[in-house]
This record gives structure tokens, C-alpha cells and sequence, in this order.
């Protein structure tokens, strides 16, 4: 039995779609082969899915833990009342890569007897409800993953905004220094001029002397 679901959720002015898949299967864990729900979710890292898988079933007043010997995670004595029916509910848990994505597989122990659609009916209607209820709370942490980072580009480009800025603003001020020395200069080149005309003036007031000098030298 397969069903598909779809999980939707609007972050900011987009919409953030994550499409999980959930089957029925009979899959081999720690007490035999036994009925499990799968919820494939694409684009996913497992080490983060069974982090979350654990936060999750704290919700449902569950402790994970590993169980010993095994890949397998069990949240014990799970308050899951649309599956326990007045009861807890063992649940064993295995968080798997697959492809691009990850493979949640989960047993629902409910004494005896594991949760199937074929046994159980109502009790795995609310198993599915249950499973995609985890997809959705994947879908909503990785979004929040997706918004830091973007947060995070956004805080990087705002920083390069103010570095530009400040360059500029020094940019503005070399040139404002440029402009003023540019100006020293052509006063000091206009200045120079008159300098220039001046020591014109005194060599040739010099050479008067120097004449005069040597007129006296000849007379000797």
C-alpha cells in the first residue's frame, strides 16, 4: 500500500514545498520482520533527520535511545493516543541515506501486535497522520536551516555594502586632498614665477656690479 503527500508551507512571500512519500512494508529490525511505515524525504541529511525524529517524539512524552546491537532507535512507552488507543506505543525507529535523500522507517509496537492497515485500520490512518506530521516538521526545520543561511548571505552582503561605502567615502576624501594639493601647487608654481623673475632681476643687478668691479681692477 503506497500513499503520497504533499507538505506545504509559505515562508515569506514564497511557498517551500517538500513532497514526502509513505509506504507500507513488512522490513526486517531487531524482533523479526515485522509491519513499518516509510516516509521518503528528498533532499535531506540523515545525522539531522534523526536528530529531529528524536525532538519529535519528545512530543509525545518518548525518550530515543539506540537499541543496543541494532541501527534502530526506540522511543519507549510513546503517548500516541490515535495509535495506542488508550495505551502507549513502542516505537522503533531506523533513519536511513537514500539517494539524495532519507529513509525513515518506523514500527509501531502495540503489544503484540505490529501497526498495519490490514489489522488496524482507523489506528493507521492516524500512523500516516503521524508520519506526515514528521514530514512536516522536517519540512519546517529545514526551512529555518535555509533561512539562516540566507539570513546569513544577507548579513555578509550588507557588511560588503558598508565596506563599499566606506571606500567611497575615502575615495571622496583622496580626492578632495588631490584637489587641494593641486591648488597648493599651482600657487606654488605661480609663486616660483615671481621668484624666478626676482633672481632674474638680482643676477643682472649682480652683473651690473661685477662690471663695475672689473672697470676698477683695469684702471689699476
Amino acid at each position: 500500500m503506497k500513499y503520497s503527500i504533499y507538505i506545504a508551507v509559505l515562508l515569506l512571500t514564497g511557498a517551500v514545498r517538500l513532497q514526502g512519500q509513505i509506504t507500507e512494508s513488512t522490513r526486517s529490525m531487531n524482533m523479526g520482520s515485522q509491519n513499518a511505515l516509510i516516509l521518503e524525504i528528498p533532499n535531506a541529511d540523515d545525522k539531522l533527520v534523526e536528530k529531529w525524529w528524536k525532538q519529535y517524539m519528545k512530543d509525545y512524552d518518548a525518550k530515543t535511545k539506540r537499541v543496543k546491537g541494532s541501527d534502530e532507535e526506540l522511543s519507549d512507552d510513546a503517548d500516541i493516543p490515535g495509535i495506542g488507543a488508550g495505551n502507549t506505543v513502542d516505537v522503533y525507529s531506523l533513519t536511513e541515506r537514500s539517494g539524495n535523500g532519507v529513509r525513515q522507517v518506523v514500527w509501531f509496537d502495540l503489544g503484540g501486535a505490529f501497526l498495519s492497515s490490514q489489522m488496524h485500520g482507523d489506528r493507521y490512518v492516524e500512523g500516516e497522520k503521524f508520519m506526515m506530521r514528521f514530514g512536516l516538521y522536517v519540512t519546517k526545520e529545514m526551512i529555518q536551516i535555509e533561512l539562516k543561511e540566507e539570513e546569513k548571505r544577507m548579513k555578509d552582503l550588507e557588511s560588503d555594502l558598508k565596506k563599499l561605502q566606506r571606500d567611497n567615502e575615502k575615495l571622496h576624501e583622496d580626492i578632495a586632498d588631490y584637489e587641494r594639493r593641486i591648488e597648493e601647487a599651482k600657487a606654488g608654481i605661480e609663486q616660483n614665477l615671481l621668484d624666478q623673475k626676482a633672481r632674474e632681476k638680482d643676477i643682472e643687478s649682480q652683473q651690473n656690479v661685477i662690471e663695475e668691479v672689473k672697470k676698477k681692477l683695469s684702471e689699476l
